[in-house]
């Protein structure tokens, strides 16, 4: 039987609910999703019909994407992406994701990205790994921060309920063009939660940090889980969004969590690669890392624009050839520094052979093209990646701390 690929309409929204939670190993149950998020840009959905029964989904929301040098993006931002376990193996993904790509080229935006369940599917669809994010944990007692780390001064608020809405989506969006690999957050994100996630805890305390002018530089929303049991010790404090816009906002967010006497230990599930609070702890050993994760995918559907929008460390040329998923290759002169960056089609030798996930890892500066060539992954002279390296390295590392 034939497979027809389309958006959907409102009236498919609850079956396409049901599809997506089917598709990710859950019941028939309708899921308890926020529906500002599930009824945003329906025109977006590319869902795979069989005999009018919906047997795949997936989805773009339009987003802005933070490049090196404070650049941004337009970028379609995948979600959603599933199968039904009784079509797998069919190519349906395949054939989606093809649709999804067709229509972020016709909207010019010159990359893709994603967050992925699993990091076995999406590389052979030119994804590359361009942020990652650290987990850690670290018991509030022993989060004491050396006399000499950045301080910001100023002081910590509270936000009431009917203050987040206010306050919190400009704050971001402020903080959010400050940081490489960050994302924009639509409007129906912030209507689903205090923290612009769809699937938000219960009972989030969110505290805004302001500089010693008074100036607004940083929040973090956390949940304190479990009952008093004689002792808050044991308790965990999770935190959910952190967001500074600078490393002294940073660890100023820091410093307010280990005055919460009501926990035991926190914990951060999301937090940059380089985020500051490892080295300057008293005692840096009492930090674990529980994890270092894949955070942001990134494909280039448009090599050129997207190297073009961001800006490079050192000022230099490179001739590289990258190859899409699709087996068509094209060489491409890029000259970029400090102060910005063009790049065209040539005809040259190039310098560095790389695919499209490839670029895709490197092109945040997230992954380095000497790593890459270790495994094996980009061709070329040790000095050319070399040269790469210099060029796309950033401070800050690149960090996606959102979802969708």
């Amino acid at each position: 039987m034939s497979v027809e690929i389309r958006p959907v309409v409102s009236a498919e929204l609850p079956a396409l609910l049901v599809a997506d939670e089917r598709g990710f190993g859950a019941g028939p149950t309708r899921p308890a999703v926020a529906m500002s998020w599930a009824a945003d840009e329906l025109d977006r959905t590319r869902v795979a019909f069989e005999d009018g029964r919906i047997v795949g989904v997936s989805r773009v929301y339009s987003l802005e994407l933070t490049m090196p040098g404070g650049g941004l993006v337009r970028s379609a931002g995948v979600a959603s992406c599933s199968v039904l376990p009784t079509h797998r193996r069919r190519g349906l993904l395949a054939a989606m994701l093809a649709a999804l790509h067709d229509d972020a080229r016709d909207r010019s935006e010159p990359v893709a990205i994603l967050t992925a369940s699993e990091t076995t599917i999406y590389g052979r669809f030119g994804y590359g790994t361009a942020a990652w994010r650290l987990a850690c944990s670290i018991p509030r007692a022993d989060l004491v921060l050396r006399a000499d780390a950045p301080d910001a001064g100023g002081r910590v608020r509270l936000l009431d309920a009917d203050e987040v809405g206010t306050v919190l989506p400009p704050l971001y969006d402020r903080i959010r063009r400050t940081a490489p690999g960050a994302v924009s957050r639509p409007g129906s994100w912030w209507a689903a939660g205090p923290t612009g996630f769809h699937d938000p805890p219960v009972g989030l305390t969110v505290a805004v940090h302001a500089d010693a002018e008074g100036r607004d530089d940083g929040y973090v929303a956390y949940s304190v889980a479990g009952q008093w049991d004689g002792g808050y010790s044991r308790r965990p404090l999770v935190v959910v969004d952190l967001q500074a816009e600078s490393p002294a906002a940073r660890l100023g967010c820091w410093r307010y969590l280990a005055g919460v006497d009501a926990a035991g230990i926190v914990r951060v599930p999301v937090t940059p690669v380089d985020d500051p609070i490892r080295l300057a702890l008293v005692d840096p050993r009492c930090l674990r890392i529980d994890g270092l994760l894949d955070a942001l995918w990134c494909r280039p559907l448009d090599p050129p624009a997207a190297m073009a929008a961001r800006r490079y460390a050192v000022a230099g040329e490179l001739v590289m050839s990258v190859t899409d998923p699709d087996g068509r290759r094209r060489e491409l002169l890029l000259s970029g520094g400090p102060d910005g960056a063009e790049c065209r089609a040539v005809t040259a030798e190039p310098d560095l052979r790389v695919d499209a996930a490839g670029l895709g890892a490197c092109l945040l500066g997230g992954t380095r093209w000497s790593d890459l060539f270790a495994a094996g992954r980009v061709a070329g002279t040790p000095d050319a990646v070399r040269r790469a390296d210099a060029m796309f390295t950033w401070s800050p590392a690149p960090a996606m701390l959102s979802s969708f």
